[in-house]
């Protein structure tokens, strides 16, 4: 599935020992937190190049992320 939005950042699962600062697409549907498929759930640089970009991403929506299968798209 693809989705469009603006990447931004935001403290995932604040208060517990997961609490950490993470990548999400807001989209209009809602705010979806990014990740590489097979990548690194807390750091990933190569997303971090897209905070504040507006993207067209390719992937996989599960319970906890939007794994992204193919490199972002920037749009306007």
């Amino acid at each position: 599935m693809k989705l469009k939005g603006k990447v931004v950042t935001g403290i995932f699962s604040p208060g517990s020992k997961s609490e950490h600062e993470a990548v999400y697409l807001e989209t209009e549907e809602g705010r979806h937190r990014l990740k590489r498929k097979g990548g690194n759930p807390f750091s990933d640089e190569s997303l971090k190049a897209f905070i504040g970009k507006n993207i067209i991403a390719e992937g996989e929506l599960n319970d906890y992320f939007f794994e992204i299968t193919e490199d972002p798209e920037e749009t306007e």
